[in-house]
């Protein structure tokens, strides 16, 4: 598994323990519903900042949505 794949599984959890529909999500992020399901199984590179968006709107500290440990 990469890095990619690992923080997608993270941020599948985080925002299936806020209860956010992929689509509300999506729509909640600005992105398309297939971005985020690219995002979310690790198979697109994106920016830093979008990282910063998604740790936001799950509402939780960047290093914790990185935190493979967990």
């Amino acid at each position: 598994m990469n890095g990619y794949e690992k923080i997608g599984q993270r941020i599948r959890y985080y925002r299936a323990q806020r209860r956010y529909g992929k689509q509300e999500f999506a729509r909640l992020l600005e992105i398309t519903l297939e971005r985020l399901d690219e995002i979310e199984n690790g198979k697109t590179e994106y920016q830093f900042k979008t990282l910063e968006k998604i740790a936001s709107a799950l509402g939780v500290d960047l290093p914790e949505l990185l935190d493979f440990e967990m």
